[in-house]
């Protein structure tokens, strides 16, 4: 058996797990980033969308310049019943190259001397009588493993391995509303906007389908669903279903995609329940496995970058102090910043979207009250949807929203269709 002893034992290398290991590394911990597949950033198992004047803030602590994005300045959202066009800031948006992005980050990490193993396998964990992980048994390519870590990081997704084992052993432990997402990286699309994200919203169970531009004929092109929102979250169609079927009925989609050719396909799950608290003892969790993600629109890689610069930081103070309640100030400091409490604010969205969904009224009143609350024409708190409530009539609940626009000096507009 191969016996590895390390500072810091990152589990899961994607764009999470290697931004906090290459800011650890940087800090001269011996930091192993261990990783089940068999290459860097493959399969892909994430958008690329992120928001633009936040990568811009964490770019450079990440040494992400120079990476590709391609630069979206406004967001085109269609109901059955409205269109509104956003351009306020939280709306733009880089459409970045994630498996560049992926590479990039891993190569940053091993740079500053971290170190990296594939193909490798977490299948247990053995804590003291206190709590404190000792040892982390995993299975390789090289065969059986025992990591002796002073830290143990979990950055392995929504189903992470040490999350399961924390919180409970069932694969979806602590997971009470999921999104989940097929993506296609398309070509021979002809798009209305070059600059432009769409969202198509309506057909799809407590989500939508979008097209998001990448230049060069290309898009991302996919369907993201909230399955508990169907009346048998179980017999919900797929997201690929839903895909195809508004690709078939949304003739403002079909137009523009009908004849894709797409070259990866993309898939993956997200939790959008509540944040959890991430400090285990000598574990923490970072990113998706601690549900730090825009809950109203699934991103994660923004609030999980965020939380992994600041977890690395904490990790090593807790490190050089040899103190492991130093790695309570993580969540604290977390939480302080613009991104943590946009975070905060996103579950209050999607709640209040949530409570709009479970309403049995007129669905396309249903669909403008949705995007009114995604766009933030109701306060992200929802304190105008009990006015927004009283409209029965499409043209006067568009009236009130530009009315709220208006007053709010947003720079978007609603419009019928």
């Amino acid at each position: 058996m191969m016996v590895i002893e390390c500072d810091i034992l990152v589990i899961g290398a994607g764009p999470i797990g290697s931004a906090f290991s290459y800011i650890a590394s940087k800090e001269g911990n011996d930091v192993l980033m261990v990783d089940r597949k068999n290459e860097v950033a493959s399969p892909l198992r994430g958008g690329e969308a992120v928001s633009r004047f936040l990568f811009e803030e964490l770019e450079q602590e990440l040494s992400l310049n120079g990476v590709y994005r391609w630069p979206i300045d406004d967001t085109l959202i269609y109901t059955s019943s409205a269109t509104v066009r956003t351009r306020e800031i939280k709306w733009k948006s880089f459409i970045l190259d994630r498996e560049e992005v992926e590479k990039k980050l891993v190569k940053n990490a091993l740079d500053a001397g971290g170190r990296l193993m594939l193909g490798v396998t977490v299948n247990d964990f053995c804590s003291d009588g206190d709590g404190i992980i000792k040892k982390v048994k995993a299975k390789s390519i090289f065969g059986k493993i025992e990591i002796k870590p002073k830290i143990v990081v979990g950055a392995d997704g929504a189903t992470s391995t040490l999350r399961r084992w924390l919180l409970g052993r069932k694969i979806y432990s602590g997971i009470k509303d999921w999104g989940c997402a097929i993506e296609f990286d398309a070509i021979n699309v002809d798009l209305d906007y070059e600059n432009t994200m769409q969202l198509f919203m309506g057909e799809v169970t407590g989500g939508y389908s979008y097209i998001f531009p990448k230049g060069e004929n290309r898009a991302d092109i996919g369907t993201g669903t909230r399955p508990f929102y169907g009346k048998d979250p179980l017999s919900e169609p797929s997201p690929i279903d839903f895909f195809y079927k508004t690709l078939r009925d949304n003739k403002f989609m079909n137009r523009q995609v009908k004849n894709f050719s797409p070259i990866k396909i993309k898939g993956g799950i997200i939790d959008l329940s509540r944040p959890i608290h991430p400090v285990f003892k000598n574990a923490i969790l970072v990113g998706d496995s601690a549900n730090q993600n825009f809950a109203y629109v699934g991103e994660g890689i923004i609030p999980g970058w965020q939380a992994a610069i600041i977890a690395a930081k904490t990790v090593d103070k807790s490190l050089s102090e040899e103190d492991l309640s130093v790695l309570e100030e993580y969540p604290r400091t977390y939480e302080k910043t613009f991104i943590g409490q946009e975070a905060k604010r996103t579950v209050k969205i999607k709640d209040n979207i949530s409570k709009v969904i479970d309403m049995d009224i007129n669905p396309k009143i249903k669909s403008i009250l949705t995007v009114m609350l995604e766009t933030e024409i109701i306060e992200w708190n929802g304190k105008e949807l009990e006015t927004a409530l009283k409209y029965k009539d499409c043209k006067e609940l568009i009236k009130y929203a530009n009315d709220l626009i208006e007053e709010k000096e947003l720079d978007m507009e609603i419009n019928p269709l």
